[in-house]
C-alpha cells in the first residue's frame, strides 16, 4: 500500500470512529410551562400531544404553538397518598390518521379515605379500603378537531393498585410495536422506604414487592403486551410470558420482575422492547437498561444489575437460579424463572430510555448523522445527561458513549426520534407541581455552532461553585430533591446552612444522615439513605452546603 492510500484509509477510519462535535447539535425550545409532564406522542401531522400528571392534555403545533387539548379527571397526590398517580401514559393508534384513537393510562378518581389512615395505622391496606376502588386505567379516546372527546372513552384494562402509605412506582409508559401490539409498563406500586435493601416485608403489604413485581398473577411491576381489537376489547398475542389458562398467572404479562420501568421504547425495525429500570436507594443498587427480544423475567425484588443478589429478612442471600416467591401476599406461582441480566447498568440514579436511532432516506436534512445509526439513546432524570449504546446488527451491545450537548437540560422525562431528530420532554427542576417543563428538539448540521452559555446553574445559587463539593453535586443525585434556594422535596441548602450554623458537630451529624437516611427533621418526607457515596465525597458536599448564602426571590 502506498503512503497516500494508507493516509486516506486512516482518515476514513477516523471519521467512522470520531463522534460528531457537540456544537453541531442545536437544541430548540419549542414550548415551555408544562406542569409535571409525563409522556408525549407525535401525531402524523407533526403535532405533539403531552399529558400532564395533573390531568391536562396539551398540544404543540409547529404553526400555532402550545394549546389546551383536553382534560382527564384523575386521582392526584395528597401528601403520602397517591404519590405518583395521575395522567401518566399516552400514545396514539398506529392508524391514528384514519381513526383518531388515543390511548390514555391514568389513575381513576377514586375517593381518598383519610379516616382509614387514622383507624388502621398498623395496616393502612385494611380490608375496609375495598370501598375505594383504586385502579390505574387504560382507556381509548377519540381525538378530533384538536380536542380529546371525553364522551368517547372506552375502558380497555384496569390495574388494581394501592395508594396509601407512600406507595409509588406507577410507570405508565406505552408504545406500539411494528406488529401493532401495545406495550404498557407498570411499576411495582411499593413504598420504597423499606428498611431492608429489598422491599420484602410481608407483614406490611405496601413494603412487599413480592405481591406485585414477582407475582405472576398481578399486573404491577411488569410490561404488558396486548392486541387491541376494533371494539376496544383486547386479546392476548402469542409469545407472552404465560399462556392463557396457565393457573395463577396473567396472560397479559410480557416482562416480569420490574421495579419501575418508567419509560419504554420499541425498536421500529426489529420490535425489540427496551426500558430503563429506576434503581433503589440502598445497596446493592444500580440503574438498568433492559432489553427484551422475547418475553422474560428480570428478578426484582431478588436481584439487580449484573445479578447482584439481595438477602432475605434472615440475612440469607437469594439464589438467582432457584428463586421462590413464598410471600403470603403472593397470589401467583411460587417457583420463578431464572432472571435475565440487564443489557446495560450503571450507578444508582434515574434512567430514562430514549429510542433506537435509524438513518433513513425520509429523514430531515437536520437529522442525526449516520455515526449514530443503530444506537440506543438514554438519559438520566437526576443528572440530565445523555448516553448512546452502539449496537451491532443483532442488537448486541458494542460500546457506550457520552452524548454531550452544549445545553443545560432540566430532568429529561421522555424522548423519541422523528425524521431523525430527537424530541425531549423535560420535567423541570423539582418533584411535584413543577411548572418549568419544556418541549425541546435536538437537530444536527455542520452549519450549527451552538456554544455552552456562561450562565451559572440556578440550582446552586448562593453557593461557591468553585468548591469541590459544589462541583461534585452536579454528578450526584442531591439536586433531584434539593436546590440551594428553592425548596423542592427536601430543605434548601441555604436553610440547612442556617440551621447548623453554630453546630460544631454539623459535618459529622450530616454525614451520618446522608449515609443512613432519616425523617422528621424537615417534615414528613423521609430522606433515603445514600451508602454508595464515600465519607470523603459526602464531607466535601456538606462543606459546600454549609457555606451557602441565603438569597431572596425565586431561582427556577
Amino acid at each position: 500500500m502506498n503512503l497516500k492510500i494508507w493516509f486516506l484509509s486512516i482518515l476514513v477510519c477516523s471519521s467512522l470512529v470520531a463522534a460528531p462535535k457537540a456544537e453541531h447539535f442545536k437544541v430548540d425550545i419549542l414550548a415551555e410551562g408544562f406542569t409535571d409532564p409525563q409522556e408525549m406522542v407525535m401525531l402524523p401531522d407533526g403535532k405533539i400531544l403531552i399529558c400532564q400528571r395533573t390531568g391536562q392534555l396539551r398540544m404543540w403545533d409547529p404553526v400555532n404553538g402550545l394549546t389546551e387539548a383536553g382534560f382527564i379527571s384523575t386521582t392526584n397526590r395528597d401528601k403520602t397518598y397517591a404519590r405518583e398517580c395521575g395522567f401518566i401514559g399516552l400514545t396514539a393508534d398506529p392508524d391514528f390518521a384514519k381513526n383518531g384513537y388515543l390511548y390514555c393510562f391514568y389513575s381513576n378518581p377514586a375517593k381518598h379515605l383519610p379516616e382509614y389512615e387514622k383507624k388502621h395505622k398498623k395496616d393502612k391496606f385494611a380490608a375496609k379500603q375495598k370501598d375505594a376502588l383504586h385502579v390505574n386505567r387504560l382507556s381509548r379516546f377519540t381525538f378530533k378537531n384538536g380536542k380529546l372527546d371525553n364522551s368517547s372513552e372506552k375502558m380497555i384494562l384496569e390495574v388494581p393498585t394501592d395508594r396509601y402509605n407512600s406507595t409509588c412506582h406507577e410507570a405508565g409508559s406505552m408504545a406500539f410495536g411494528p406488529d401493532g401490539l401495545l406495550y404498557i409498563s407498570t411499576g411495582d406500586n411499593t413504598n420504597p422506604f423499606s428498611k431492608p435493601a429489598t422491599p420484602i416485608e410481608e407483614n406490611k403489604k405496601e413494603l412487599d414487592a413480592q405481591r406485585s413485581a414477582s407475582n405472576s398473577n398481578d399486573l404491577r411491576g411488569k410490561v404488558l403486551r396486548i392486541k387491541i381489537n376494533k371494539d376496544a376489547t383486547y386479546s392476548i398475542p402469542k409469545g407472552n410470558l404465560f399462556k392463557p389458562g396457565t393457573p395463577k398467572t396473567r396472560p397479559e404479562i410480557y416482562a416480569m420482575g420490574l421495579r419501575n420501568p418508567y419509560r419504554i421504547t420499541i425498536n421500529s425495525k426489529t420490535g425489540t422492547l427496551y426500558w430503563g429500570e429506576v434503581a433503589p436507594d440502598k445497596n446493592p443498587t444500580g440503574e438498568e437498561i433492559n432489553q427484551a427480544k422475547t418475553a422474560g423475567y428480570y428478578g426484582w425484588p431478588y436481584v439487580i444489575t449484573d445479578t447482584q443478589v439481595f438477602k432475605d429478612l434472615k440475612g440469607k442471600a437469594f439464589d438467582p437460579k432457584n428463586l421462590k416467591n413464598t410471600s403470603k401476599n403472593n397470589t401467583g406461582i411460587i417457583n420463578l424463572p431464572e432472571p435475565r441480566e440487564p443489557f446495560h447498568f450503571y450507578g444508582r440514579s434515574c434512567s430514562i430510555i430514549g429510542g433506537v436511532y435509524h438513518t433513513a432516506s425520509q429523514n430531515s436534512p437536520t437529522a442525526f448523522p449516520a455515526h449514530y445509526d443503530n444506537h440506543l439513546f438514554f438519559a438520566d432524570w437526576n443528572k440530565s445527561w445523555f448516553k448512546a449504546i452502539k449496537m451491532d446488527k443483532n442488537e448486541n451491545k458494542v460500546s457506550v458513549t457520552d452524548f454531550k450537548l452544549n445545553f443545560k437540560f432540566r430532568k429529561p422525562i421522555d424522548i423519541f426520534f422523528a425524521k431523525g431528530e430527537m424530541y425531549v420532554l423535560e420535567y423541570g427542576n423539582g418533584w411535584y407541581n413543577v411548572k418549568s417543563g419544556r418541549l425541546l428538539r435536538v437537530s444536527y448540521s455542520t452549519r450549527f455552532n451552538q456554544q455552552t452559555t456562561a450562565t451559572a446553574d440556578p440550582r446552586l445559587a448562593g453557593m461557591n461553585t468553585e468548591m469541590k463539593g459544589a462541583k461534585e453535586m452536579l454528578t450526584a443525585t442531591c439536586l433531584s430533591c434539593h436546590t440551594a434556594q428553592d425548596k423542592i422535596l427536601g430543605p434548601t441548602f441555604a436553610d440547612i446552612a442556617i440551621k447548623y450554623k453554630n453546630d460544631p458537630a454539623a459535618i459529622k451529624t450530616l454525614i451520618d444522615k446522608v449515609k443512613k437516611g432519616g425523617a422528621g427533621v424537615w417534615g414528613e418526607q423521609p430522606m433515603p439513605a445514600h451508602p454508595f457515596y464515600s465519607d470523603e465525597k459526602i464531607k466535601s458536599m456538606i462543606e459546600a452546603i454549609l457555606k451557602t448564602e441565603k438569597l431572596g426571590g425565586h431561582h427556577e
